[in-house]
C-alpha cells in the first residue's frame, strides 16, 4: 500500500516566500552589478556641454561621486536598495516607488560620462512614475504607499548615527558651486545697500566674479544674510558651507518633528534614515547649494499645514520667492480651509515684503527679466538641458500644457473634499514639485533634494519591532500547524 505525505499549507507558504526573497535578491543583485559594470567600463568624462552654454566638469557634477562611482556610487546605491527594500513582501507597488528613486544613480553617472541624453530620458522615467504615484496616491486613486525600512525602529539609532558620521565626513570632500556663492555674494550686496538685479556678473571679495548670478528670487538670497553678517563672504567657504549645513539640518528636524506627531518615534527614525540613506540630497550639501533650502521650507510648511496658518503664508512665500516653482504649493495650501483668509493675508504681505527691495532697486522689468526671463527664455531658449532639449518642436506645445494642468491639479484642493492628512499634503505638494521638474528646460539632479523630503512623509511608514520577528513568529506558527494539522492564521503586519 503506498502512503503519500500531504505538504500543509504552512510549508508551501515558506517555501514560496524563501522563492520570492531570493528572485528580489537576485533582482537587487543584477541592478547593482549592473551599476558596476557602468561604473568600470565606461569612462568618466571630460565634462558635459548644456544647449546655450555651460560646462560642467565631474568634479561639479557630484565630487567623488561622480569621479569614483565604483567607490562611492554604486556602494550607496546598494545601501539605499537595501535599506528600503520589504523582504517580507517583496512584490509590492511600493518597491517600484524604490526603484525610480533608484533609477537616478544611474543617471547621475550617464550625465557625468557625457551620456546626457539617455541620463535625460532615463531621469524623465524616473520622474514621471513618482508624478503619477503621488498624485494617485493624493486623490485616493491609489492607497497610500507604505515602504518601510528593512531594519527595526531599535536598529535605526545606530544605522541613523553612521549615516551621520558618512555625512559629516563628506562635506571633507565638497565642492563648492558658484549656486552658492550666488546665494552668499548677493546676500554681501544686501548688507551694502547694493541691488541684486540687472547685471551680467557681480565682483565679490578675492578677486570672485560671478556669471548670472542673479537669476534667483530675493529669498535666496536673504536666507544668507545671518551667515554672511557673520562669517566671511564668498569666496570663503564657510559662507556657503554653514548655510547649506543648516539647510540641511532643517530638513532633519521638521522630518523628525512631524515623524514624531504622525507615529511617535519609530516613524521619526524612519524618516530621518530614509533622508540620510539617500546620498543626492547629501550631494547638494556637498556642493554647498541652497537647495536644500528648498526642502527646509517645504517640509516645515507640512508640518504647519494644519493649525499655523500664518507660519504657513510665510514658509510658502520664502520658498516660492526662492526658486519660483514652489508658487505651486502655495497655491496647493489655499486648499486648506482652517485659517484660509489668515494664509491668504500674509502670504500677499510676505511677497510684497519680500519683492519691495528688489523691485524699488531694479525696477519690475530687470526683476522679471533676470529672474523668470533668463531662466524661461533667455537660458538656452528655455530647452539647455533636458528631454526638451531633443524635440524642440514638441516643447512648444507640450510644455505650456503641462505648466497649466499643474496649475489646475495645485488650484484643486479648493474645488474638490479638501485633503487634510498630512501625508496626502505631502504626496500632492511632492506631485507638483516632480511635474514642475518635467516641465524645466534646465533640470539637474541636485534638484531632487527640493521632493524628496516630501516623498519620505508620503510613501515611508515604521516597522516596529514586533513586524520585524514577524519572520520568525509565521515559523513558530507554521511548527505548531505541522503538529495540530489546523490551519494557523498567517501573522498579520503590524502598523505603526
Amino acid at each position: 500500500m503506498r502512503h503519500t505525505t500531504e505538504r500543509p499549507p504552512g510549508h508551501t507558504q515558506r517555501t514560496s516566500g524563501r522563492l520570492d526573497r531570493a528572485i528580489a535578491g537576485l533582482l537587487v543583485f543584477v541592478f547593482i552589478a549592473g551599476l558596476g559594470v557602468l561604473a568600470a567600463l565606461v569612462p568618466v568624462g571630460h565634462g558635459f556641454v548644456p544647449k546655450g552654454g555651460g560646462w560642467f566638469t565631474p568634479a561639479v557634477a557630484g565630487g567623488a561621486f561622480t569621479l569614483r562611482p565604483l567607490l562611492i556610487a554604486v556602494p550607496s546605491a546598494a545601501c539605499f536598495a537595501l535599506g528600503l527594500l520589504d523582504w517580507r513582501r517583496p512584490w509590492r507597488v511600493e518597491h517600484l516607488d524604490l526603484l525610480a528613486l533608484a533609477g537616478f544613480f544611474p543617471v547621475a553617472m550617464l550625465l557625468s560620462d557625457d551620456f546626457s541624453e539617455a541620463g535625460l530620458w532615463l531621469a524623465a522615467v524616473c520622474l514621471g512614475w513618482l508624478f503619477s504615484r503621488m498624485l494617485g496616491a493624493a486623490f485616493g486613486i491609489w492607497r497610500m504607499p507604505e515602504l518601510r525600512p528593512s531594519i527595526s525602529s531599535r536598529r535605526l539609532g545606530l544605522a541613523i548615527l553612521i549615516l551621520l558620521l558618512v555625512r559629516i565626513g563628506s562635506v571633507a570632500g565638497s565642492n563648492i558651486l558658484d549656486v552658492g556663492q550666488a546665494s552668499s555674494l548677493g546676500a554681501w550686496r544686501l548688507l551694502h545697500g547694493l541691488h541684486l538685479y540687472g547685471a551680467l556678473s557681480w565682483p565679490g571679495p578675492g578677486g570672485l566674479r560671478i556669471y548670472r548670478p542673479d537669476s534667483y528670487g530675493p529669498f535666496a538670497y536673504y536666507a544668507y544674510l545671518p551667515f554672511v553678517a557673520i562669517f566671511p563672504p564668498a569666496p570663503a567657504q564657510i559662507a556657503t558651507l554653514w548655510p547649506a549645513a543648516c539647510f540641511d539640518v532643517l530638513t532633519l528636524a521638521g522630518l523628525h518633528t512631524l515623524g514624531r506627531r504622525l507615529g511617535g518615534r519609530p516613524l521619526a527614525r524612519a524618516f530621518v534614515f530614509a533622508y540620510l540613506v539617500y546620498p543626492f540630497p547629501d550631494l547638494a550639501l556637498m556642493a554647498q547649494t541652497n537647495d536644500a533650502l528648498i526642502a527646509a521650507l517645504c517640509v516645515w510648511t507640512i508640518v504647519a499645514a494644519a493649525d499655523r496658518p500664518v507660519a504657513r503664508g510665510l514658509l510658502m512665500a520664502a520658498a516660492a520667492l526662492t526658486k519660483f516653482l514652489p508658487a505651486l504649493l502655495a497655491l496647493q495650501f489655499l486648499g486648506v480651509r482652517r485659517g484660509r483668509s489668515r494664509y491668504a493675508l500674509t502670504l500677499v504681505a510676505a511677497l510684497g515684503g519680500m519683492l519691495a527691495w528688489p523691485l524699488v532697486t531694479s525696477g519690475v522689468a530687470q526683476f522679471l527679466g533676470s529672474t523668470l526671463g533668463y531662466q524661461l527664455i533667455q537660458r538656452g531658449g528655455g530647452l539647455q538641458f533636458s528631454i526638451w532639449t531633443f524635440m524642440p518642436q514638441v516643447a512648444i506645445v507640450a510644455r505650456p500644457m503641462l505648466a497649466a494642468a499643474l496649475v489646475l491639479l495645485a488650484l484643486s484642493p479648493m474645488v474638490r473634499p479638501p485633503v487634510q492628512d498630512a501625508r496626502q499634503q505631502a504626496a500632492l505638494a511632492a506631485a507638483l514639485l516632480t511635474g514642475a521638474q518635467l516641465l524645466l528646460g534646465y533640470w539637474f539632479y541636485s534638484y531632487l533634494t527640493w521632493f524628496y523630503p516630501l516623498l519620505i512623509i508620503a510613501i515611508i511608514q515604521a516597522r516596529s519591532d514586533h513586524e520585524a520577528a514577524g519572520t520568525s513568529a509565521h515559523g513558530a506558527a507554521s511548527a505548531r500547524h505541522d503538529q495540530s494539522r489546523i490551519p494557523a492564521p498567517l501573522a498579520a503586519d503590524s502598523r505603526a
